[in-house]
């Protein structure tokens, strides 16, 4: 089975400009590509798919004008397009809405689908060398891909996507019902017990500091310089308001699956009440659903537990 981990990179300046270049190619090569499907679509009614786009580029290459596009290596810019390719697929199959433009204002990433590994305290890339990185846990598998992306507040991370043994769900033992809410984010039956745990609302704990950086922020004029680093200022609100939310449900989960699974008579399922949290969304209750983030926690369970050979229902 597949694995993934997510360790943060301390890049020095000239991987700095390396990745920058990465980062503006990939996004120009998504957005030529979403450009060109677009016109063609309405020309003849039908798009582009990942081997039209894949030979065109390799011509595009070629051309005086975009010659900056080897400074890139090329499986990069092929899984840009692959990504492309998928967001139309989900799109027609209504899993997703249609693919935006990219804007180098916002997150930055990019894929690496070969050529990765692990070397000491760092994360060999292509074109890049050793880039230092903070690895909690060995990684003994065969490294699939990885996936680097740079914050708005100038942060830089690698999901690393490897190989690990497979892992057999096993189904004996009780079942442990949790019941997710607004007052008490999940309570959690047994069979004999309640256990409840309250929310920590992290929106509603820095809504007077991020009013106070956002109304900073109206002030700056357009286009200058301070108004480029208040929007960094905001950006670390935000970023704040994730990490916080992120780590009590990454504590909560791992307690849920310590305390109900991890016993010699641990229940082998947990069942989660089901939710739609999209039209929750819809309500008046939006900014308190959203802010407990359901979804997250049920994804941080999902994982765990199949690492214990457990499941969630």
């Amino acid at each position: 089975m597949l694995d993934s981990l997510k360790v943060r990179l301390y890049p020095n300046k000239e991987q700095q400009t390396a990745l920058a270049k990465s980062f503006g190619c990939c996004r120009f090569v998504w957005n030529y590509y979403l450009e060109k499907t677009n016109n063609q679509y309405k020309e003849t009614g039908k798009g582009l798919s990942y081997c039209d786009m894949a030979k065109d580029l390799t011509q595009l290459k070629k051309q005086p004008d975009y010659l900056f596009l080897k400074e890139v290596t090329a499986a990069a810019l092929q899984q840009s397009l692959k990504n492309l390719e998928s967001a139309f697929k989900n799109f027609f199959q209504k899993r997703a809405r249609f693919p935006k433009f990219k804007s180098k204002h916002k997150k930055q990433s990019i894929r690496y689908p070969e050529s990765c590994s692990i070397k000491g305290n760092g994360v060999k890339l292509p074109k890049l060398g050793v880039v230092k990185a903070r690895i909690p846990k060995a990684i003994s598998g065969k490294i699939k891909s990885v996936t680097v992306s740079k914050t708005s507040t100038d942060k830089y991370f690698a999901a690393i996507l490897f190989e690990t043994d497979d892992l057999i769900l096993d189904k004996t033992g009780k079942i442990s019902g949790i019941d997710l809410g607004l007052t008490n984010l999940v309570t959690v039956f047994d069979g004999e017990t309640y256990t409840k745990v309250d929310p920590i609302k992290p929106t509603r704990k820095y809504a007077k500091r991020l009013k106070r950086r956002q109304q900073a922020l109206s002030r700056k004029v357009k286009g200058s310089n301070n108004r480029k680093e208040q929007v960094k200022r905001v950006a670390k609100v935000h970023e704040k308001i994730a990490n916080t939310r992120q780590d009590f449900l990454h504590k909560l989960s791992r307690k849920l699956v310590d305390e109900n699974v991890e016993t010699r008579h641990g229940a082998s399922v947990l069942v989660v009440e089901n939710l739609c949290v999209k039209g929750l969304a819809r309500t008046k209750l939006a900014k308190s659903v959203l802010d407990a983030g359901f979804g997250m926690l049920i994804n941080f369970l999902n994982y765990k537990l199949a690492h214990r050979r457990r499941k969630v229902n």
